[in-house]
């Protein structure tokens, strides 16, 4: 059986950290597990329940500390150089896996290889949105069979989020650091990277979903996530004027109601109303159909 690097990075989340190694732990897949914790310079206690975590664990845990608090990019890349196995899946503190994911994709991944023989693969999958403030589960789809670079750009039915994914440890490796730039967003840069040499995400071609991503904007800063999408637009610039100006003036618009998102569920409504008028500068219509939806009557 195949030899699997799980990377999981942590900060100040303990209780997380034990949700994802429970969801680790229930894996019918029967291969070898080593997982990798990278912490990120959490509170003294923190850190300690993380590293207590790891020793009683069922598998092989390598646990890693930064001396400070560096940021989510700059742990990931202390995971990267910590890989050890010829595949590597990635898991956030905090999210979990259902228990036939990795049997899934490993079995998927085996067919496609065998199909595509060198070409770098990603196997992702369905996931289960849920709002921690919500008991419904929401199935999102990564829609694999589209431009890529497109999808990914929309970020609708093709989302770059890491805990999706399987591979083999050189197709990450091949695409090179996180940006550490980026305290959000990262992975779409990585994604990003990953098609443009291209690469190719999969997924399984099963409709279930296969892992539940626990979804919060409380204590996420809007400033920082509005200037980690402009550094993404200034650094792609070139792909979103391939798709024309309406395109591009569309993503403008999502990124600034993005923002604004953040901003009034952390209940800073002074600076959401700030993004608001920003996303209708950038797309008019498209900003009153969405008061229309939200029941504001619009006068002529």
């Amino acid at each position: 059986m195949a030899t699997l690097d799980i990377l999981i990075p942590h900060y100040n989340d303990a209780d997380g950290l034990a949700l994802a190694l429970r969801s680790i732990a229930s894996q019918t897949w029967d291969g070898s597990i080593r997982v990798v914790v990278a912490d990120d310079g959490s509170r003294p206690e923190a850190r300690d329940a993380a590293r207590v975590l790891g020793e009683g664990f069922a598998h092989p845990v390598t646990f890693l500390a930064n001396a400070r608090n560096r940021g989510r990019p700059y742990t990931r890349n202390v995971l990267l150089d910590a890989i050890d196995s010829p595949f590597v899946a990635w898991l956030d503190a905090g999210d979990e896996w259902y228990p036939e994911k990795l049997a899934v994709q490993f079995a998927a991944l085996a067919e496609a290889e065998a199909a595509a023989p060198g070409q770098a693969l990603w196997m992702s999958c369905h996931y289960h949105w849920k709002w921690l403030d919500q008991q419904a589960h929401r199935i999102k789809r990564q829609l694999t069979d589209q431009d890529q670079v497109r999808a990914l750009l929309v970020g609708t039915d093709l989302r770059a989020y890491l805990w999706t994914l399987l591979g083999r440890a050189e197709t990450f490796r091949n695409v090179g650091w996180f940006d550490e730039r980026l305290p959000r967003l990262q992975d779409l840069d990585y994604f990003l990277r990953f098609v443009l040499k291209r690469g190719r995400i999969i997924e399984p071609g099963r409709l279930e979903a296969l892992c539940v991503y626990h979804k919060s904007d409380l204590g996420r800063s809007a400033a920082q996530i509005r200037q980690c999408n402009a550094y993404i637009f200034d650094k792609y610039r070139v792909l979103y004027n391939r798709y024309g100006r309406k395109f591009r003036r569309t993503r403008l618009y999502h990124m600034e109601m993005h923002s604004a998102r953040f901003a009034a569920n952390n209940d800073d409504h002074a600076l959401a109303r700030t993004y608001m008028w920003k996303a209708a500068r950038a797309r008019p219509r498209l900003f009153l159909r969405h008061l229309r939806r939200r029941g504001f009557r619009i006068r002529p």
